[in-house]
Protein backbone atom coordinates (compact mmCIF):
# COMPACT_ATOMS: atom_id res chain seq x y z
CA UNK A 1 0.00 0.00 0.00
CA UNK A 2 2.80 2.62 0.39
CA UNK A 3 4.08 1.72 -2.65
CA UNK A 4 0.80 3.40 -4.47
CA UNK A 5 1.45 6.86 -6.06
CA UNK A 6 -1.85 8.17 -3.90
CA UNK A 7 0.12 7.44 -0.34
CA UNK A 8 3.18 9.32 -1.86
CA UNK A 9 1.27 12.48 -1.53
CA UNK A 10 0.05 11.86 1.88
CA UNK A 11 -3.24 12.44 3.74
CA UNK A 12 -4.63 13.31 7.03
CA UNK A 13 -8.03 11.05 6.57
CA UNK A 14 -8.84 7.80 5.97
CA UNK A 15 -12.13 5.97 5.62
CA UNK A 16 -12.40 2.50 6.08
CA UNK A 17 -15.26 0.38 5.28
CA UNK A 18 -13.80 -3.39 5.34
CA UNK A 19 -15.93 -6.56 4.27
CA UNK A 20 -16.53 -8.43 7.62
CA UNK A 21 -13.03 -10.13 7.74
CA UNK A 22 -12.06 -6.38 8.77
CA UNK A 23 -8.66 -4.62 7.76
CA UNK A 24 -6.22 -6.63 9.28
CA UNK A 25 -4.52 -6.90 6.31
CA UNK A 26 -3.93 -3.11 5.89
CA UNK A 27 -4.26 -1.67 9.65
CA UNK A 28 -0.36 -1.99 10.41
CA UNK A 29 0.50 -0.02 7.00
CA UNK A 30 -2.18 2.71 7.68
CA UNK A 31 -0.88 3.43 11.37
CA UNK A 32 2.66 3.78 9.49
CA UNK A 33 1.16 6.27 7.35
CA UNK A 34 -0.27 8.31 10.37
CA UNK A 35 -3.49 10.00 9.18
CA UNK A 36 -4.56 12.73 11.76
CA UNK A 37 -8.14 10.73 11.79
CA UNK A 38 -9.37 7.43 10.83
CA UNK A 39 -13.16 6.46 10.47
CA UNK A 40 -13.63 3.00 10.73
CA UNK A 41 -17.34 1.27 9.45
CA UNK A 42 -18.16 -1.81 10.66
CA UNK A 43 -20.14 -4.83 10.14
CA UNK A 44 -18.54 -7.01 12.43
CA UNK A 45 -17.33 -6.10 15.80
CA UNK A 46 -15.22 -8.77 16.24
CA UNK A 47 -12.79 -7.56 13.59
CA UNK A 48 -13.97 -3.91 14.58
CA UNK A 49 -12.03 -5.00 18.29
CA UNK A 50 -9.32 -6.30 16.52
CA UNK A 51 -8.24 -3.72 13.93
CA UNK A 52 -9.09 -0.97 17.14
CA UNK A 53 -6.31 -2.71 19.06
CA UNK A 54 -3.84 -1.97 17.21
CA UNK A 55 -4.82 1.75 16.04
CA UNK A 56 -5.42 2.29 19.82
CA UNK A 57 -1.56 0.85 20.93
CA UNK A 58 0.03 2.96 17.51
CA UNK A 59 -0.97 6.23 19.65
CA UNK A 60 -4.68 6.67 18.42
CA UNK A 61 -7.60 7.41 20.26
CA UNK A 62 -11.13 6.25 19.84
CA UNK A 63 -13.00 9.96 20.10
CA UNK A 64 -16.55 9.30 18.63
CA UNK A 65 -18.73 5.77 18.31
CA UNK A 66 -22.33 5.41 16.71
CA UNK A 67 -24.48 2.85 16.33
CA UNK A 68 -26.27 2.77 12.56
CA UNK A 69 -29.77 0.65 11.95
CA UNK A 70 -29.42 0.10 8.33
CA UNK A 71 -31.22 -3.10 7.70
CA UNK A 72 -34.17 -2.63 10.19
CA UNK A 73 -36.04 -5.14 11.45
CA UNK A 74 -33.07 -7.58 11.94
CA UNK A 75 -30.63 -7.94 14.13
CA UNK A 76 -27.80 -6.59 12.33
CA UNK A 77 -25.90 -3.14 13.21
CA UNK A 78 -23.44 -0.83 11.23
CA UNK A 79 -20.58 0.41 13.60
CA UNK A 80 -19.03 3.70 12.95
CA UNK A 81 -15.71 4.41 14.70
CA UNK A 82 -13.77 7.97 14.61
CA UNK A 83 -9.89 8.19 15.54
CA UNK A 84 -8.18 10.61 16.26
CA UNK A 85 -3.82 10.70 16.42
CA UNK A 86 -2.69 11.70 19.76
Amino acid sequence: MTRQPWAAHGFDKVLLDPARAGAGGVMQHIAKLAPQRIVYVSCNPTTLARDSQLLLSSGYRLERVAMLDMFPHTGHLESMVLFGKT
